[in-house]
């Protein structure tokens, strides 16, 4: 009696051993399929709060691509660009669903997925200034978000014109509408978007600074480049499907797969 209840006993005790070690693989497997992207919800029309709801271009495009490869999205809200990036260097975050464009200086610490959208770098100033071109605003300063991509394009394109950086994305708009600082430097969909949504006194001047690529960043490491040509292939399926082009036209009224300004 007593072999046979041993015997019972080490049967139950191996099986209970199998069960846990499936599911243990079976935890594993699932939280693979779940990437975290991190996201600021205060770039608007790109990311931000709708009735309490994520939404925006970057954030339906994700879920898109993230359908595409079988994987759920887990976003995780981070107050800025810089500390956005830094989060995925330390891999806190699998990659970034805020407008992030490439650069040279970037391109450095990360590796980018292939570029899904163009943004066109520009400033918008008061309804009643004499500026009627970027030249015009030599001596003069300028707003800009701190760690912003436009902010080297404007540098390069004419060092004369000052940048004032400020981590309120709202404050920079705020301080351009009410003369504080002489115009406000962002992409020009997003000051487009910005100033009809708060209708603001400011217009865009004529020129552009450049041109940011927008590509979403991943760690310098093989679960990066895994994660990253995965993501192109999602992209380069969604391009050509025209998903990327109806998000675009949803959320910017316009097709930023393709460079196009009128200057």
């Amino acid at each position: 009696m007593k072999k046979w209840k041993l015997g019972i006993l080490v049967t139950l005790t191996a099986f209970l051993t199998v069960v846990g070690l499936f599911a243990s693989q079976t935890t594993v497997k699932a939280a693979s399929k779940t990437i975290t992207v991190g996201t600021t919800a205060q770039t608007y029309p790109n990311s931000y709060r709708s009735n309490g709801k994520l939404t925006g271009f970057d954030i339906a495009l994700t879920k898109a691509v993230a359908k595409k490869l079988g994987y759920k999205v887990k976003f995780k809200v981070i107050g800025d660009v810089p500390a956005l990036l830094e989060s995925v260097k330390s891999g806190k975050i699998d990659t970034v669903a805020n407008a992030v464009t490439v650069n040279a200086e970037r391109k450095k610490t990360y590796q980018f997925s292939n570029t899904f959208a163009y943004y066109a770098a520009q400033v918008a100033v008061p309804k009643d200034s004499s500026v009627k071109s970027l030249k015009d605003l030599e001596g003069k300063t300028v707003s800009a978000t701190l760690g912003s991509s436009n902010i080297a394009l404007l540098k390069a394109y004419d060092s004369k014109i000052k940048i004032k950086t400020y981590d309120d994305r709202n404050a920079i708009f705020t301080d351009a509408n009410n003369g504080t600082v002489a115009g406000v430097l962002n992409q020009r969909q997003f000051l487009q978007q910005t100033i009809k949504k708060q209708n603001l006194n400011l217009r865009i001047v004529k020129g552009v600074a450049g041109w940011n690529n927008e590509a979403y960043p991943f760690q310098k490491s093989s679960e990066g480049t895994a994660l990253k040509k995965k993501f192109n292939q999602a992209l380069k399926e969604l391009k050509a499907d025209g998903t990327i082009s109806k998000l675009s036209k949803q959320y910017y009224g316009e097709d930023v797969t393709k460079k196009s300004v009128d200057d």
